[in-house]
């Protein structure tokens, strides 16, 4: 019977979507997050595999800018306040003493705040993005995108997180 031109659904127009909730190893017709991250070759899935690594890494490149704007703005402020560090002071007990820290409290301006948001903001998204890439249960994706990609990130990223000093007790002698 002839419906007059109507595409019905029934025949698709090329190859249709592998999405899978199982663990697999699907490539070429796999699909990530929209039916238009439709992967039709190798070299496409490739470039998906390497995209999400890179947007791993993105992550931990973006968790440490968060980081070091946070010490700039702690820094500022602590000049503004006269606070200086313990290291460049001289005084006969320098080595002798463990440094006593100094109780500060920042608060920062609506605009710095509202930059460290967006930076959380971009943070949290494209980490949010990963999860949901990461439901597709594609071992390339999940080994060679998703942790391979974060540990890289982490191994380029986060040396900064190592502190050299303790500040837990907040006694000083």
């Amino acid at each position: 019977m002839d419906m007059g031109g109507m595409d019905m659904g029934g025949a698709a127009s090329g190859p249709a979507c592998k999405i899978s909730m199982l663990w697999n190893w699907n490539t070429v017709d796999s699909c990530f997050l929209a039916s238009s991250w439709h992967v039709r070759s190798n070299g496409m899935f490739a470039g998906s595999v390497i995209g999400v690594f890179l947007l791993c890494m993105m992550i931990e490149g973006v968790r440490r800018l968060g980081r070091e704007y946070d010490r700039k703005l702690v820094a500022q402020a602590k000049l503004r306040a006269g606070i200086t560090p313990v290291n460049s002071v001289e005084s006969p007990t320098k080595g002798i003493l463990p440094p006593c820290p100094t109780s500060f409290v920042l608060t920062p301006s609506w605009p710095q705040h509202l930059l460290r948001s967006l930076v959380y903001g971009t943070q949290f998204s494209a980490a949010f993005m990963v999860m949901l890439l990461g439901m597709y249960y594609n071992g390339y994706i999940l080994i060679f995108g998703i942790f391979l990609g974060q540990t890289a990130g982490y191994v380029a990223f986060a040396r900064d997180t190592v502190m050299g000093h303790d500040n837990g007790s907040g006694n000083c002698c």
